[in-house]
């Protein structure tokens, strides 16, 4: 679909210098589409932190544990 969108210069300057895209077609649809990529994970976000999605992570706790054990022992033998 194609759509007319009045931009001032200096704002379409910033949008090409921020995409890293000369031509100001390609750069605005870069823009939009990264903006909706960063909508997209504050919403998948959101429903992680309310509870609404969740991760079993099983084991995680216990390698964290056995990581932090073997960091310690390293640590030790470095120290002697």
């Amino acid at each position: 679909m194609k759509i007319t969108v009045e931009l001032p210069d200096n704002e379409l300057r910033e949008i090409c210098e921020i995409t890293g895209i000369r031509k100001k077609g390609p750069a605005i649809r870069k823009l939009v589409e990264d903006s909706l990529m960063i909508e997209r994970r504050k919403r998948i976000a959101r429903k992680f932190v309310d509870g609404t999605y969740s991760a079993e992570l099983s084991g995680f706790e216990e390698a964290k544990e056995i990581e932090r054990r073997a960091s310690q022992s390293l640590s030790e033998l470095w120290r002697d």
